[in-house]
């Protein structure tokens, strides 16, 4: 009877446990796995890469165009401290 009982007391606790909702196919422990499209781990971070090296270019762009444009404007100015 006490096997039983038990039996019956450990199936009604594991029937708790676990995962609920969609289960997710775990990453192989070696190899390289597939890629799966858009929503890949490898994918996302090559999209991110990308966007930050984009991001980089432009903003290295728009400080050489401040530069150049500073530059400009410095040479049309004249120094108030020489007389004429």
């Amino acid at each position: 009877m006490r096997k039983v009982l038990l039996l019956v007391i450990s199936l009604t606790a594991l029937a708790g446990c676990g995962i609920k909702g969609d289960l997710v196919r775990p990453v192989p422990l070696w190899g390289d796995p597939p890629n799966e499209g858009p929503n890949d781990p490898r994918t996302l971070k090559a999209e991110e890469e990308r966007r930050a090296a984009a991001d980089a270019a432009a903003a290295e762009r728009d400080r050489a165009e401040a530069a150049a444009e500073r530059e400009a404007l410095d040479a049309q100015t004249t120094s108030p401290s020489a007389p004429q």
